[in-house]
């Protein structure tokens, strides 16, 4: 089954990625210093300025890239390494003195330089050396150094000369860890040139393996890799070009000329690191300026693979997204996809995850899994643009939600304002006419019978009395006055006291609030009380509690037989309820279980 490992931290020792402190930095131009200062004291006079160039380069330039690279978590490995190998460089200046035991380390050194530059570059830029087949290559050339090279010291009379890396000529000293009388003939003629060869072997094997790297690689990470594969390409000709003269008798000015661009191409060669990732650094920031600039429109999936794909440099990329059921998948056009079967050779998945739920899947080329930081980062990008569209979507339900509500409400307002018009035209009105037909009557009797007028009058004050309570009435069902006058704490006792059921009622910290909360509040819970007049007839024990701080909470509830709410959305009494409090910003909720009453909790902030 494909495994998948999500959005992580380096997955370097947290001790490689240390910013390069100020006595790194220090000893790095001790070792240079010290370096220069050997070569300008022993080289010969016509020799020693370019030497001197050439031993602060060799071991300045490899230092100097790998404490830039070291800043830099994906690349911190590989800047220690190439900032260690800079320093071992730093040694074999001890060829330029005259002294045999000195002499001779410096020397040694020099062998070491062809092992340590193929094992920066195949590990080049991550710090370890990934394929196997790279693996192998390294190690055939160390076992080939460690046999044909060091392993020879022992049995040579004199260093080969001419060299470019020591200057002393015909009049070197000698080999101070020779064992034998005199050097066997198998050393000049087979041991060397074998060395010789083989090394210009490895050397174009690791162009070769640079070249399959150059080739497979996403468009932006060959340009990281080209000037390495470059300056290693021109570093093992003029090995070979230099070895050639040197074989075969050339001018002594031709092998000199090889020999010191050979060597000033090793320390152009960790320039070329240097470079390579500069220009991959800005080549990450241009990706992540090109994706952010895309994701920012918050595109469709279908979209949104296509611009990571293009960012990336990798067609092949494709998002996955989980669905429902655990370990089922879709791709951005709703296709189910099986991630059970194991991944294509040359592919591999980051999971992308929001709080430990994954959100999508990147499938990708596996060269850009060398590039954490930019996989993370495009990781994150990705999320985001998935959070905004799910935010996106909450948003535009809650927009339908909230139209819905305000519908339903002035559906409600239409019908109250209905209800309200057809009781004062059964009621009022009609209670109104009559008393002013009433009144027509009493004024033609004042005329023909001035004695009834005072019981008829008395009967119209009784009329106009029970008119006025007629409208107390109604105007209590629209908006009470205890409410406008004295506050919804009031109200509430009010109802609470004139219930004609008990009603245990509380308050807490309650004051005066806006009209429209104390509104909303007020006829939320006269609804649910009247519902539990109407449903919960045979409680024992109803009430109704306040409480105000930071939100005004209320909750209306009963002991009473209790029912199973409706499931998604309410309906009727219920609805109205939710409608009044969310139309304020407050929630609502119902809770019941039948044998075990019921309970109408709302809180409103009062931010």
């Amino acid at each position: 089954m494909t495994s998948f490992s999500a959005i992580h931290p380096r997955r370097f020792h947290a001790d490689l990625h240390v910013a390069p402190t100020a006595a790194v930095a220090a000893a790095g131009v001790a070792s240079v210093v010290l370096a220069a200062t050997l070569v300008m004291a022993h080289a010969p006079a016509p020799d020693r300025a370019a030497r001197t160039v050439l031993a602060v380069l060799l071991a300045g330039v490899p230092i100097g890239v790998g404490l830039s690279a070291a800043r830099s978590a994906q690349t911190a490995r590989f800047g220690w390494l190439l900032a260690s190998v800079g320093a071992v460089w730093a040694v074999s200046s001890l060829a330029e003195s005259p002294d045999s035991l000195p002499y001779s380390i410096g020397r040694i050194v020099v062998w070491l330089i062809t092992p340590l530059l193929v094992y920066v570059t195949l590990a080049y830029p991550v710090g370890r050396i990934v394929a196997r087949r790279d693996r192998r290559l390294y190690g055939g050339a160390a076992l080939a150094i460690a046999v044909l090279a060091i392993g020879s010291a022992p049995f040579v009379e004199a260093y080969p000369q001419p060299s470019p890396w020591a200057s002393c000529g015909a009049v070197c000293p000698q080999n101070a860890f020779m064992v034998l009388g005199h050097e066997p003939a198998v050393m000049a003629n087979v041991i060397v040139p074998a060395r010789e060869l083989l090394t210009v072997l490895l050397l174009i094997a690791v162009c070769a393996s640079l070249g399959r790297r150059v080739r497979k690689a996403p468009l932006f990470r060959r340009l990281t890799d080209v000037p390495v594969l470059v300056m290693t390409g021109l570093a093992t000709i003029l090995l070979a070009e230099f070895y050639l003269a040197r074989r075969f008798g050339a001018a002594p000015a031709t092998v000199d000329t090889f020999g010191l661009l050979w060597a000033f191409s090793v320390p152009g060669v960790a320039a070329a690191f240097g470079l390579g990732l500069m220009w991959h650094r800005l080549q990450t920031v241009d990706v992540v300026e090109r994706l952010s600039k895309d994701l920012g429109e918050a595109p469709q999936r279908r979209h949104l693979q296509r611009a990571v794909a293009t960012a990336l440099g990798d067609p092949t990329v494709e998002l996955r997204f989980p669905d429902g059921p655990a370990g089922r998948w879709r791709d951005p056009r709703g296709r189910l996809i099986s991630m059970k079967a194991p991944l294509a050779p040359g592919r591999a998945v980051r999971e992308i995850g929001d709080d430990g739920a994954p959100l999508a899947a990147i499938e990708h080329d596996a060269a850009l899994s060398m590039d954490d930081e930019l996989i993370d980062v495009v990781g994150a990008l990705v999320l985001s643009a998935l959070r905004q569209e799910r935010l996106t979507d909450r948003l535009a339900t809650s927009l339908s939600q909230l139209e819905e509500s305000r519908k339903r409400i002035a559906t409600v307002a239409d019908l109250e304002r209905s209800r309200i018009e057809r009781d004062l035209h059964d009621g009022a009105q009609q209670r109104l006419v009559l008393l002013r037909i009433r009144l027509s009557i009493v004024e033609d009797t004042v005329s023909t019978d001035p004695g009834a007028v005072a019981g008829a009058l008395a009967e119209l004050g009784t009329e106009v009395d029970e008119a006025l309570d007629e409208l107390r009435s109604l105007a209590h069902g629209v908006y009470p006055a205890v409410l406008s006058d004295r506050g919804l704490k009031d109200a509430l006792h009010s109802v609470a006291m004139h219930s004609a059921a008990g009603i245990a009622f509380s308050a807490r910290g309650v004051r005066r609030l806006p009209r429209e909360i104390e509104t909303a509040v007020y006829f939320t819970c006269v609804e649910a009380l009247q519902n539990a007049y109407k449903h919960a007839p045979g409680a024992r024990t109803t009430w109704l509690s306040l409480r105000q701080d930071r939100a005004l909470t209320f909750e209306v509830g009963d002991d009473g037989p209790g029912f199973t709410p409706p499931g998604g959305s309410a309906t009727g009494g219920l609805r109205n309820m939710q409608d009044r409090i969310e139309a304020i910003g407050g929630t609502l909720s119902i809770d019941s279980v039948p044998g075990h009453g019921t309970r109408v909790c709302g809180s409103v902030p009062l931010d």
